[in-house]
């Protein structure tokens, strides 16, 4: 039997893959709070803490939803846990393949580069979120930025 590296370090191609072939998430399923991490190869991950930092999102913990199409990050910041940058919860076509998915929307009033952001969320066949982000700007706007989100604690 073939070893199948985790989720979290698989190609971008390969993350790819199994998004297309994750079943949609329906929002009824998602409550409370899901710890996240970067997803891709090597040299994504270890760039993905400086870029968060510079776009805002450092101590990025997850996500947390709350519920009525409703959710926010989950920050560990110097004075504690904080929730910031709301999104809200929708059916879209997926930018990776067409096919239905969940979108998570920031509000167009976020700071830059949040308010061009969404999310796609797919569930993998180990259980977890497999989440692609992206970034409506020239440039970039056909890039993808994986990560994975599971249960967890606060």
């Amino acid at each position: 039997m073939r070893n199948t590296p985790p989720l979290s370090t698989r190609s971008i191609g390969q993350l790819k893959e199994v998004f297309r072939a994750g079943r949609s998430v329906d929002a009824h399923e998602l409550a409370g709070f899901y710890a996240g991490e970067p997803a891709g190869p090597w040299w994504f991950r270890l760039s993905s803490g400086p870029t968060l930092d510079f776009t805002g999102f450092g101590g990025w913990l997850g996500k947390q939803f709350l519920g009525e199409n409703r959710a926010v990050n989950l920050f560990d910041c110097s004075g504690g846990r904080q929730q910031l940058f709301p999104m809200t919860l929708a059916r879209m076509p997926s930018r990776v393949d067409g096919q239905d998915t969940l979108v998570l929307l920031y509000p167009s009033t976020a700071r830059a580069p949040w308010c061009w952001v969404t999310d796609e969320l797919r569930w993998a066949s180990d259980g977890s979120i497999l989440g692609m982000t992206f970034v409506d700007r020239p440039l970039i706007r056909h890039m993808v930025f994986p990560f994975v989100l599971k249960p967890g604690k606060v």
